[in-house]
């Protein structure tokens, strides 16, 4: 028995460390690689983690950089030789809460779990049942100082479908949830209460879906399409209020349609129409619940004002043709003169063009002259002879008009817009026929005019505009030698 006591105390004696065996063993301890290892069952993703020993003042440096943890995720950080056991960590979520953990003993367990596995996971379904793409959502508990971070990223949520919005396991029900649609516009969600009703509609419940044809009948594709509510739109050449392009990719060519589907409050809408020429037409005020067919036909796009301009052959030849189109046009457009302009003729113009026009003129032979960037508003008068291309004054060498010649009267349209249709009739006589036939008298521009030979100079004078206002003047003396300006 005695024997056995003494083998115990021997191996008692063996196992019982010395204390310089003991603070070398402390030593190793402390020495050891220290490291944490960081469990995200927050529910959300972790976008910036700190840790620092928990004697320092500060929360450390951000252990994830550029990364980030989701939920779910582990992350192993390595934190150096010689470091204390006691640290303290903070993790700041997507939507900017943040979790904090302080005097972690590394020492004893390098295991950190982030959130609380027992607390419910909350989320809500984001129906984006509008008519635009949601380009942006946030959503922060009640109270909170800022609307956090984008819980969509670089995604999109298209019209129609819809988004499980993770909100992270917290005890927290009730959430402020803001979209921001592609046109820029928000559509709030404030105070809502995702454990009694999980499902989100961005749609306002007052607005009904509406559906009606574009028709394109502009003459040219139609590259863009804006459907706004009535009111809602800027001006024609602003993008202010027109929200987003609803076209696509897909430009509409000329004589084709597509169907449009938009949920917009009550039945008038604003729609715009832009064409590949980067020409725009809009048509206001539609209701679309009574006209679920929208044709642009181009005859709302913007066109310059009539421009006189008087064209003088002073050529040693007939001119065949005669092209005047705007300096910023890419071709020459129609041709003016269809009949064509004698040696030593003349002919009044009126064109839809802005001041800087290029003129070109086309002879018999074929043969063209051009002239670039011409201010018809300051040259109205174009002298087309032999060096007119490079001559320093268009109008050089022709003589001032010295007014209507004897026995007849000149008109003059004084108006905004170009005569249409001119009707010269005796007096308390029918309406006889036009007397300007394919022909325009520009705004202004002059026509002189005379009774038939034989006629009496009284007359009945009617004159159409092209805004469709008709004005007479009767009696007129046709013989008076006098200018009368119309209207």
């Amino acid at each position: 028995m005695r024997g056995i006591l003494m083998g115990i105390g021997l191996a008692a004696l063996l196992l019982t460390p010395s204390p310089g065996q003991a603070q070398n063993q402390g030593q190793t301890r402390q020495s050891a690689e220290r490291e944490a290892v960081v469990v995200n069952e927050t529910g959300l993703g972790v976008r910036e983690l700190q840790m620092a020993p928990a004697a320092e003042p500060g929360p450390g440096p951000d252990r994830l950089g550029t990364n980030s943890l989701p939920n779910g995720g582990t992350l192993r950080i390595r934190l150096g030789r010689n470091q204390p056991c006691a640290w303290s960590l903070r993790a700041t979520l997507v939507d900017e809460t943040v979790e904090e953990r302080r005097n972690i003993d590394l020492c004893r367990s390098p295991r950190v779990t982030l959130g609380n596995p027992s607390t419910p996971a909350r989320e809500a379904q984001i129906n984006n049942d509008t008519d635009l793409d949601v380009r942006e959502l946030y959503a922060v508990p009640l109270g909170a100082a800022s609307r956090g971070s984008d819980r969509l990223g670089a995604e999109l949520l298209p019209s129609g479908s819809t988004h499980r919005l993770r909100l992270g396991r917290r005890r927290d029900c009730v959430f402020d949830i803001t979209a921001i649609m592609a046109d820029g516009s928000e559509v709030s969600r404030p105070r809502t209460d995702v454990c009694r009703n999980p499902r989100v509609s961005l749609a306002d419940p007052g607005t009904s879906w509406r559906e009606l044809t574009i028709v394109n009948r502009a003459g040219r594709p139609l590259h863009g399409l804006h459907a706004v509510a009535a009111g809602r739109a800027g001006p024609l050449d602003s993008e202010k209020g027109w929200g987003v392009d609803r076209m696509g990719e897909e430009p509409a060519p000329d004589g084709s349609s597509f169907r449009l589907r938009i949920r917009i409050p009550g039945c008038e809408a604003d729609l715009r129409a832009t064409y590949e020429d980067d020409s725009s037409e809009a048509k206001r005020g539609v209701d679309i619940c009574r006209t679920p067919t929208v044709t642009f036909d181009g005859s709302g796009i913007p066109r310059p004002p009539e421009r006189p301009l008087t064209i003088v052959n002073r050529h040693g030849a007939r001119i065949e043709e005669i092209y005047v189109s705007s300096s910023s046009e890419g071709d020459w457009g129609p041709e003016r003169l269809p009949g064509g302009l004698a040696r030593g003729a003349r002919q009044f113009l009126s064109v839809p063009v802005d001041c800087t026009v290029d003129l070109r003129m086309v002879f018999p032979t074929s043969g063209a002259e051009e002239r670039r960037e011409v201010n018809i508003c300051q040259n109205p008068l174009i002298v087309v002879r032999p060096g007119w291309t490079i001559a320093t004054r268009l109008d050089e060498g022709e003589e001032e008009d010295s007014g209507p010649r004897p026995g007849s009267v000149r008109l003059r349209n004084a108006g905004t817009t170009p005569i249409v249709e001119l009707y010269i009739d005796p007096p308390d006589a029918p309406r006889g026929d036009d007397r300007l036939g394919t022909n325009v008298l520009g705004v202004n521009e002059t026509l002189d005019v005379a009774p038939p030979e034989g006629e009496p100079c009284p007359a009945h004078l009617r004159a159409i505009f092209r805004d469709g206002r008709e004005v007479e003047r009767a009696p007129l003396d046709l013989c008076a030698g006098i200018e009368v300006p119309l209207p």
